[in-house]
C-alpha cells in the first residue's frame, strides 16, 4: 500500500469518527442520577432500569437534592431548614446555614439560576446558596397539602407536583404562582423529578416506586421502571455526575479530538491536498 493510499484510508476514518461525534455527541451510558433517600440512605440511580446503588448514609432525611455552580446541594426536610453541600462520593453534609423559615421545607430544587425550597407553609422561597439564607418569593396556590411532592432541578423552568391532587404545574420563580399544566394520572404522586438530556424524570413515591417520565407539556406520567436496591422512597435527584462550571471556556470533548485528530492529519505540509475538501475524494 502507498503512502498516499493509507493516508486516505486514515483520513476517511478521520471522516467517519467526526461524523459519528457530531451527529450524536459524546457517547454516555444510560442516564444516571444521584438519589436522596428517605432516613438518609444517599447513592445513585439508574433512571433506564431503576437499579439504586448505595453509596452512604447523609444522616437525616433531605427535602431534596439540587446542583449550583458545580456544588451539589440539600436541604433538610421540615425542622430547622438547613442548608448542606453532599459530598457525591458518600453521601457526607456539611452545613452552610439555616434559612430560618417555620417548619421548614418540604420540597428542594433548582432552576438553571439558583436553588429554590417550598416551605410546609405554603410558600415558594428562593435560597442563597452560599449562605442558605432564605428569601420569600411568594405563596403557591395550592401549597403543600400532605402525600408525596416534588420541584424539579436542572431545567430553565421550575415544575411542581401535587400529592393532594395528582396534578403537575409550572412555578413562577419570580411570584410563586402556580399553572397547572394537566393530571399526572390517577393517584400517582412523585417526591422528586430531575431534567436529563430532554426528558423530564420523576421518582414515583405512591403508589409504588417506579422512575416514570412526564410530559411537560400535557403533565401526564409515563409509568417507568420498578426501583430496585433502595431502602426507601425518593425524595431528591441531581445530576450524576454534577455538572462542572468554569469561568473560562473550554471546548468541548468532540470539538478537542476534532482539533486533535485534525492536526495530526493535516498539519503536516504536502500530505494533503489543501484544494481538497476534507472529507472529499
Amino acid at each position: 500500500m502507498s503512502r498516499i493510499e493509507g493516508l486516505k484510508k486514515v483520513r476517511a476514518a478521520f471522516c467517519v469518527a467526526a461524523l459519528l461525534i457530531l451527529s450524536t455527541g459524546v457517547l454516555r451510558a444510560d442516564d444516571s442520577a444521584y438519589a436522596a433517600i428517605d432516613g438518609g440512605a444517599f447513592g445513585t440511580i439508574d433512571l433506564s432500569t431503576g437499579a439504586f446503588t448505595l453509596l452512604g448514609n447523609s444522616g437525616q432525611t433531605l427535602s431534596g437534592l439540587s446542583v449550583y455552580n458545580g456544588v451539589l446541594y440539600g436541604d433538610s426536610l421540615g425542622g430547622n431548614s438547613t442548608l448542606f453541600t453532599i459530598n457525591p462520593t458518600n453521601g457526607s453534609l456539611t452545613a452552610v446555614g439555616n434559612a430560618g423559615v417555620s417548619g421548614g421545607f418540604v420540597d428542594f430544587g433548582d432552576t438553571l439560576s439558583g436553588l429554590f425550597a417550598e416551605g410546609f407553609d405554603g410558600n415558594l422561597y428562593s435560597i442563597n446558596s452560599a449562605t442558605g439564607a432564605a428569601t420569600l418569593v411568594g405563596a403557591t396556590s395550592p401549597g403543600y397539602a400532605g402525600g408525596y411532592s416534588s420541584i424539579s432541578l436542572n431545567s430553565g423552568t421550575l415544575y411542581y407536583t401535587q400529592g393532594a391532587n395528582f396534578n403537575f404545574y409550572t412555578l413562577n420563580t419570580s411570584t410563586g404562582a402556580t399553572t397547572l399544566v394537566g393530571s399526572l394520572g390517577a393517584g400517582l404522586e412523585m417526591g422528586a423529578m430531575i431534567s436529563e438530556d430532554g426528558k423530564l424524570y420523576a421518582a414515583e413515591d405512591s403508589p409504588v416506586s417506579n422512575i416514570d417520565t412526564i410530559n411537560p407539556t400535557t403533565g401526564s406520567a409515563t409509568i417507568g421502571p420498578a426501583v430496585t436496591g433502595a431502602p426507601s422512597v425518593i425524595f431528591g435527584l441531581a445530576p450524576d455526575p454534577v455538572p462542572i462550571v468554569s469561568s473560562s471556556p473550554v471546548p468541548e470533548p468532540p470539538s478537542m479530538l476534532l482539533v486533535l485528530l485534525g492536526s495530526v492529519l493535516f498539519g503536516s505540509r504536502g500530505l494533503v491536498n489543501k484544494r481538497t475538501a476534507i472529507c472529499g475524494s
